[in-house]
C-alpha cells in the first residue's frame, strides 16, 4: 500500500480514471458503432414489420377472392336457373297457342251450329281466345325480361373474372413480398452474427459503451470546470463518493502510478 497521503492518492486516481477516459476520436467511435446497431436493430425491425404486412395482405386478398368467387358461382347459378325457367316459359307459351286454336276451332264450329248454342259457344271461344292471346303476350314479356335478367348476370359473372385476377396477381405479390422480406432478415441475421464473431461487438455493449464514454466525458468536463472555482479539498469531498466505486469496478490501484512532481 502507498505511503503517500489520502489526497494526494486521490488526486493520482482522479488523474488516472481522466486519462481512462476515451478521447474524442475513441468516443465517436463508440457512439457511431453504437448507432450502427440501432440502424441495424431498425432495419430488422422493418423487415418484420413488411413480412407481417404481407402476410396480412395475402390473408386480406385471399378471403377477398372467395367472395369473388362465391358471388360468380352465385350467378352462374342464376343464371343457369333463369335458362330453365326460361324453357318452362317456352312450354307455357305453347299451352296458350294450343288453347288459342282451340277456341279457334270451337268457335267456327258454333258458328257453323248457328242456333243459340252456337252462338254461346262462338262467344265462350272468342273469350279464350282473348285470354289465350292476353296470357301468350305476357309469357312473351316475362320471356324477355328473364333473358335480359340472364343476359346481365352473365356479364356480372364475366366482369368478377377481372377482379379474381386481380387478387390472385395481388397473393402472389403479396407472398413474394413476404418471402423477400424474410430474406432481408435472415441476411441481416447473418449480418448479425458475422460481426459479432468479427469484431466482439454487440448492440447491448455498444449501446453501454456510448452511454459510458457520454457519461464520463461530461463527468470529466464538470470535475474540470470545479477545478478551476472550487478549492481541491471541496472537489475532493464532492466527487471522492463517485470515483471511488468506479476505480475499484474499473480495478484501478491506487499505487500504480508515481506521485506528481
Amino acid at each position: 500500500m502507498s505511503s503517500d497521503p489520502p489526497r494526494r492518492r486521490f488526486l493520482r486516481a482522479l488523474r488516472k480514471t481522466a486519462r481512462a477516459v476515451p478521447g474524442p476520436a475513441a468516443a465517436r467511435s463508440a457512439v457511431e458503432e453504437n448507432a450502427f446497431w440501432i440502424s441495424y436493430e431498425r432495419a430488422v425491425s422493418r423487415s418484420r414489420e413488411a413480412a407481417s404486412a404481407a402476410q396480412r395482405i395475402a390473408n386480406v386478398v385471399a378471403r377477398q377472392r372467395v367472395s369473388v368467387d362465391a358471388v360468380a358461382d352465385r350467378a352462374r347459378a342464376i343464371s343457369v336457373r333463369a335458362h330453365e325457367v326460361g324453357a318452362l316459359f317456352g312450354r307455357v307459351h305453347e299451352v296458350f297457342d294450343r288453347l288459342g286454336l282451340v277456341a279457334l276451332n270451337a268457335g267456327l264450329e258454333g258458328a257453323r251450329i248457328g242456333d243459340a248454342a252456337g252462338r254461346a259457344i262462338l262467344l265462350l271461344s272468342d273469350e279464350v281466345r282473348v285470354q289465350a292471346q292476353r296470357g301468350t303476350d305476357g309469357i312473351r314479356e316475362l320471356s324477355l325480361a328473364l333473358s335480359e335478367m340472364t343476359r346481365e348476370l352473365a356479364e356480372v359473372a364475366d366482369g368478377l373474372a377481372s377482379p379474381r385476377e386481380a387478387a390472385v396477381e395481388a397473393t402472389q405479390l403479396a407472398a413474394l413480398a413476404a418471402g423477400s422480406s424474410a430474406d432481408a432478415e435472415r441476411a441481416l441475421v447473418d449480418i448479425d452474427a458475422r460481426i459479432r464473431k468479427t469484431t466482439g461487438s454487440d448492440p447491448e455493449t455498444a449501446k453501454a459503451i456510448a452511454e459510458a464514454s457520454e457519461q464520463a466525458q461530461a463527468l470529466v468536463r464538470s470535475i474540470g470546470t470545479l477545478a478551476t472555482s472550487v478549492p481541491h479539498d471541496v472537489l475532493l469531498t464532492v466527487v471522492r463518493p463517485i470515483l471511488e466505486p468506479l476505480l475499484r469496478a474499473m480495478g484501478e490501484e491506487d499505487g500504480d502510478d508515481e506521485a506528481p512532481a
